[in-house]
């Protein structure tokens, strides 16, 4: 799989460390290790500075200083530098580098840098601090039974959300890779390497003010909405006051007028109230028919919360993609189409039978041809969807209050896996390679439903799920840009923009989330723009439409039907090289 693979995002560090000591500007230096390399935005990048970091940047940029990559490692002067996790640090003058902080160059401004700079990031540091001791404080007045129940929720919700990682001035908390101090992927539970814990231990009285301020903000952030807002800050600095002002724009964005601050009202009981006020408004628009979707920039892993200014319609669907679903749907009309509301009982009302021999039934000749228009229509290189297997048997002991789906394995899921044309002609002098690729995107995928079932099929609060490793079943639509650098699986398989849209499905007569999905991805290239997203949940409806219609069917009929298609065996006979030549010859479509 190696033409697709990425350097990793340890090299790409190294990388954007060297570059950056190529700068003559010590201020263009910093925004470049700041924005890895223009990777990220500069908004997330300088939003990990601490006040005092902040003003001396200014105070960079303001006189010119130049940047002296030779005197890097001299510690009696300010140095840009970076660290292990892509972060900028300014290093002060007389500052050590820690471990994990590489320097890029010291600051060496002709004119000197203005007078008072040293006195201002004493002053912007102080403030920082005030925000962390506030944090404390409050803590320490509301009881021991509070505090440990803050922790307790912490503890579940990091354990069952994506990674993240924010800081609280210089220190750092995480629940990815090895710098991970928090219960997640790499940190159990009950691990005393999670910082939680340590806590827990520890009468707030001697904590540092830095852990307070991490429980109490994170703790505002997530009561504002989703589980999933943990990674609203992700590779920034979680103060109140930062945090005051995202609250205040969820409100506004919420179409809500932001509560009066009282002249009583700590800073910390105003991002509570703040944060009641948010989710509380984010439910009612959400009532009201708006779709939220997400950006997320992976080099920190950040993820951004919007809303579609307009409904998405079928004016959003890309029109062969629409031709599409009129070829399997004859009857559907105009209206069904711009509606994105297709009957799709018609394709199974003479059975299951495929007209192409390449696939047992049709429906899964159905899923496939539509997530095939999906990736040409976004000029995707590959698109891909996933469920379970048995729908009706999942329907079924969800009905009984089972909870039998939650521990189903990766097998008991398929994923419907299509390459485009342009991407396949890529393994043109390595054949043996393409069904390997797709093998392994399908095995992923096939996981993540593994992955989201406890919650999705509303089991997870069972004991026998403890210590089982699971995520909140995803309920947004999101863009991802550059996400080749920090997943495995990702980096293998140079997976560097993609698009997901979660679907959800009706079982047992409520709506499980996260069931089935549609995902887009590009492996170089442009990142997806708005109106792709657009396009993809249109088109993810009207596969969602397929996938209820298919199991409503099944459960009328008390039928049973496994998907078989979308296997190993399936993928290595359509996409090995004989079979590649027969179907590419003469393709000169892109």
């Amino acid at each position: 799989m190696g033409i697709l693979q990425s350097e990793g995002f340890d090299r790409l560090v190294e990388s954007v460390a060297a570059e950056a000591g190529a700068e003559e500007g010590a201020y263009q230096a910093a925004h470049y290790v700041a924005t890895i390399g223009g990777r990220l935005s500069p908004e997330i990048g300088i939003g990990a500075l601490t006040r005092g970091e902040n003003a001396l940047l200014e105070a960079m940029r303001s006189s010119g200083a130049r940047l002296d990559r030779a005197a890097a490692d001299r510690p009696d002067v300010h140095r840009v530098a970076v660290t292990s996790t892509g972060k900028l640090r300014i290093l002060r003058n007389g500052e050590v580098a820690p471990p994990g902080v590489t320097p890029v160059g010291a600051v060496e401004s002709p004119g000197g840098l203005p007078a008072d700079v040293d006195g201002e990031v004493e002053r912007q540091d102080r403030l920082d601090r005030a925000e962390e001791s506030a944090c404390r404080t409050w803590l320490l007045h509301q009881g021991d039974s509070r505090v440990e129940q803050m922790l307790d929720h912490l503890r579940h919700t990091l354990q069952h959300v994506g990674p993240m990682r924010v800081y609280v001035g210089n220190s750092c908390y995480t629940n990815l890779g090895r710098e991970g101090n928090l219960v997640g992927k790499s940190i159990a539970a009950d691990s005393d390497r999670c910082t939680l814990n340590q806590l827990s231990a520890t009468p707030v009285a001697n904590w540092c003010a830095a852990d307070a301020c991490f429980v109490v903000c994170m703790t505002v952030l997530i009561s504002s909405g989703t589980p999933s807002r943990t990674e609203e800050f992700s590779g920034t600095q979680l103060l109140p006051g930062r945090l005051e002002e995202f609250l205040e724009d969820r409100v506004l964005v919420y179409d809500g007028k932001v509560l009066e601050r009282r002249p009583e009202q700590s800073s910390v009981d105003r991002i509570f109230a703040l944060a009641e006020q948010a989710r509380s408004m984010r439910v009612e628009k959400l009532q009201r028919g708006f779709v939220a979707y997400r950006t997320i920039q992976s080099m920190t892993i950040n993820k951004r919360e919007h809303f579609f200014d307009s409904l998405v319609s079928g004016a959003d669907l890309p029109e062969a993609f629409a031709q599409i679903v009129r070829d399997f749907v004859p009857a559907a009309d105009s209206a069904d189409i711009a509606a994105l509301e297709v009957t799709w009982s018609s394709l199974f009302a003479g059975g299951l039978t495929p007209t192409d021999e390449a696939f047992t039934s049709r429906f899964e000749e159905a899923v496939h041809h539509l997530v095939e228009a999906a990736t040409h229509a976004t000029d995707s290189d590959v698109g891909m969807s996933r469920g379970p297997r048995d729908v009706a048997r999942l329907g079924r002991l969800i009905a009984a209050g089972s909870t039998e789906p939650g521990h189903w394995k990766t097998n008991d899921y398929y994923c419907c896996v299509v390459p485009s044309r342009s991407f396949t002609r890529r393994f043109a002098s390595v054949p043996d390679e393409l069904p390997q690729v797709i093998r392994a995107i399908a095995a992923r995928m096939r996981w993540n439903g593994w992955h989201f079932m406890p919650h999705a099929s509303g089991v997870a609060d069972d004991p026998s799920f403890a210590d089982r490793d699971w995520f909140f079943a995803p309920s947004m639509p999101d863009m991802t840009e550059w996400t080749s650098h920090h997943h495995r699986g990702h980096i293998a398989n140079g997976v560097r923009h993609a698009i997901r849209v979660p679907l959800s499905l009706t079982l047992a007569g409520a709506s499980r989330p996260g069931i089935h999905d549609l995902r887009l991805m590009r492996s170089e290239g442009s990142v997806y723009a708005e109106r792709e997203l657009r396009a993809a949940v249109a088109m993810g409806e009207i596969l969602r439409g397929l996938y209820q219609a298919h199991a409503s069917w099944l459960e009328a009929l008390q039928q049973d039907f496994t998907v078989s298609d979308f296997g190993n065996g399936w993928y290595q006979a359509r996409y090995r090289a004989d079979s590649l030549t027969t179907a590419t010859a003469g393709d000169e479509d892109g």
